[in-house]
């Protein structure tokens, strides 16, 4: 493990920690270092490893028993995709078993109507770029994605033209060539089938039949709490199956 120079990020310290259990949990010894121990091999406090323990806990990844230690959920570990935190599609693929690529399909200019206006919080009418692309497992379709944000972020609208250098991710896109980092979302999940979303047909080669699918409809928050991206994730579960770990809360 490698010390961490900002002490205050207890975010990296949680990724450190979740990289120690991927590479020393063997499914018999499921308990962890304690907090100093932690803080020691990291080189932070106790405070911040403490609140990236509370942070795993709080996801399902680990179990924290009074008195007897922190121990790894074995459940945890073998979900090869969690909803939350959510990965990159290309990297769900990937840990689902499949080999990744993507296609950028097309990119074009429109102007918000009430609905996207609000999601974005920009006025009626502004213009708006649209981010079409194909996720593919084992070149099947398995992820199409629309992304939609406001034409007004870009730095130079000749960058527009380099969203194809960067198909697996927008947010590094417009994190930099915009210098807008895309932080947290708010994720309504829903389900559609290609006869309300025709264009699911073409994309998915569905033919004649009537497929489901899951719809991630996504609102994406700067560091600041400003939308920035609004998406639109059709999956195919056959490919992706989400996983999620919640923790129950008892009423006396």
């Amino acid at each position: 493990m490698r010390k961490i120079k900002s002490q205050s990020l207890s975010d990296e310290v949680k990724q450190e920690i979740m990289q120690h259990i991927s590479s020393t949990f063997d499914g018999k010894d499921n308990k962890l270092p304690t907090e100093e121990q932690f803080a020691q091999m990291l080189g932070v406090s106790r405070i911040t490893i403490r609140t990236a323990l509370n942070d795993l806990a709080n996801d399902g990844i680990i179990f924290r028993r009074q008195g007897k230690g922190t121990f790894v959920n074995p459940q945890a570990v073998s979900m090869k995709v969690q909803f939350n935190p959510v990965s990159l599609f290309s990297d769900m693929i990937v840990q689902c078993g499949y080999q990744s690529s993507v296609r950028l399909l097309k990119t074009t200019m429109t102007t918000a109507d009430e609905v996207l206006a609000s999601r974005l919080n920009i006025p009626t009418d502004s213009e708006v770029i649209v981010a079409k692309k194909i996720f593919l497992a084992d070149k099947k379709p398995c992820a199409f994605c629309e992304d939609f944000f406001a034409a007004a972020i870009l730095k130079d609208p000749a960058d527009i033209k380099l969203m194809k250098d960067y198909p697996n991710s927008l947010f590094d896109f417009l994190s930099l060539r915009c210098g807008r980092k895309i932080e947290w979302d708010r994720t309504e999940i829903l389900t559609v089938t290609n006869k309300d979303v025709p264009e699911l047909t073409e994309n998915f080669q569905c033919g004649d039949a009537i497929k489901s699918f899951l719809l991630l409809d996504c609102i994406n928050f700067d560091g600041n709490d400003r939308p920035i991206v609004y998406s639109k994730e059709y999956v195919d579960t056959n490919y992706i199956k989400f996983n999620s770990i919640r923790q129950k809360v008892y009423r006396p």
